[in-house]
């Protein structure tokens, strides 16, 4: 099974790494904690809110969907 990382939506890795610029540190971090997790529901809120607001996710678009399973911000598995 893929990682988080893995099956992320492009348009997220793409926010994901234009923020790394300006926020190096905590972008990384964002990223080693998708690489170490295969499941959504295994990360804590704080890192699930991280993705979030850095992969510039429109906030008007969360749902509890996108918070409970990361819906739109990884691709489902085939």
């Amino acid at each position: 099974m893929k990682t988080l990382y893995e099956r992320l939506e492009p348009n997220i890795l793409e926010g994901l790494e234009y923020n790394k610029k300006q926020h190096e540190f905590v972008v990384d971090g964002v990223i080693s904690n998708l690489k170490s997790h295969k499941f959504w529901q295994d990360l804590t809120i704080s890192q699930a809110r991280s993705i979030i607001l850095f992969s510039d996710y429109p906030m008007i678009k969360v749902t509890n969907m996108t918070l409970l399973w990361g819906e739109n911000i990884i691709k489902d598995e085939k």
